[in-house]
């Protein structure tokens, strides 16, 4: 089965997200996009080359990698987006000198960034048929490590509302162990902020080797745990590693699981209610 990836719309997103996979000289255009984008927009081919030290062939086969038609495409998207940063001061990031009516302006829109971009990420026919594959499964699990791990809890608890068989172990060796046993019948969905994990990508493999349907949560387009996946749903949280576990790379990972979950419980209509409320029956007597 060919998997399915769902593609990114701004180009921020796009450059991070393939950043891993591109060559040593195409992350040097990525990386005076990332830092200069006020002066990409306003840079012929040519021009880029050099203030790079590329050549042109290099500019176009960086703007093809990171998914569009060409240069011009590349730098158009790159001025809507800063644009639209602008209109809605969104951005920035902290100094020494910032107050803390600064720090909770800007560490509030970089949270809300990482909602916006992953929202760009989602191509809708990937998430109808993640939100498919999900209804038809006899039992879900979902695997991370770390933060992920806590993520792929949410999850766990999410689907249980709803009345669906859902399992989320915390121990990595616990996870492979059970992924031993998956079937076709069920599903495994990975979440890694990296795509590397390598404990998350062992559990998806042996869960695709074993028939199961594999669903990646992922930042990286290009990462090892695409190429076990049947499906890719992209988030967007720029992280770097000494921000491992940010809220950013939460939020946009629970933000997709909402995403997932929603679309199950519109796909399962009215029926929905009934299991909600079966679930809230079975916990009423934990509260005083």
């Amino acid at each position: 089965m060919a998997r399915e990836i769902s593609l990114p719309a701004g180009g921020f997103a796009r450059i991070r997200s393939a950043y891993p996979s591109l060559t040593p000289t195409e992350k040097k255009v990525a990386d005076y996009c990332l830092e200069k984008p006020e002066e990409i927009i306003y840079l012929s081919v040519t021009q880029l080359g050099e203030r790079c030290g590329v050549g042109e062939a290099t500019i176009i086969r960086f703007s093809q990698a990171v998914g569009f038609s060409g240069y011009q495409a590349l730098k158009l998207n790159l001025a809507l987006e800063l644009a639209n940063k602008q209109e809605n001061g969104t951005g920035g990031t902290l100094t020494a000198d910032d107050s803390m009516e600064t720090l909770i302006e800007k560490i509030t829109a970089m949270n809300a960034s990482a909602l916006h971009d992953t929202s760009q990420m989602v191509r809708p026919a990937a998430l109808e048929k993640a939100v498919e594959a999900i209804i038809k499964a006899k039992n879900l699990f979902f695997v991370g490590v770390g933060t992920s791990g806590l993520t792929a809890l949410d999850a766990q608890s999410k689907f249980l509302r709803i009345g669906m068989i859902a399992h989320a172990l915390a121990d990595a060796h616990h996870q492979i162990m059970a992924l031993a046993h998956i079937s076709k019948e069920d599903l495994c969905v990975g979440f890694s902020h990296s795509g590397s994990t390598k404990d998350t990508v062992d559990c998806m493999r042996l869960a695709k080797k074993n028939g199961a349907f594999t669903i990646a949560v992922t930042d990286v387009v290009r990462s090892p745990i695409t190429e076990v996946s049947d499906i890719v749903l992209l988030t967007s949280s720029a992280e770097d590693p000494l921000q491992g576990g940010s809220l950013r790379s939460k939020l946009a990972q629970v933000h997709m699981i909402d995403l997932l979950y929603t679309g199950v419980a519109h796909r399962l209509g009215d029926k929905v209610v009934e299991l909600k409320k079966k679930t809230a029956l079975s916990v009423v007597d934990k509260l005083y």
